[in-house]
């Protein structure tokens, strides 16, 4: 993203849209980015490998939860 990163993106959008739901998806998981992400209002945080993990994140972020992947929180 030429401008802003994913993490600066979000934090874009939830000041101006606190309802919005989102999901990120990352080359690298880890346990500081799904920190960071929590703190921007991202919902949802999946490896770009891993379809399964992107749909329960879809799933569990429609229904109102969070999911953040096995990965981000080893």
């Amino acid at each position: 993203m030429p401008k802003m990163n994913g993490l600066e993106t979000a934090r874009h959008l939830t000041a101006r849209h606190p309802d919005i739901l989102i999901v990120m998806v990352t080359t690298d998981p880890s346990k500081h980015l799904e920190k960071e992400a929590r703190g921007a209002g991202i919902r949802g945080l999946c490896p770009k490998n891993d379809v399964r993990c992107l749909l329960n994140a879809v799933e569990a972020v429609l229904g109102g939860g969070t999911y953040f992947s096995e990965e981000a929180v080893a």
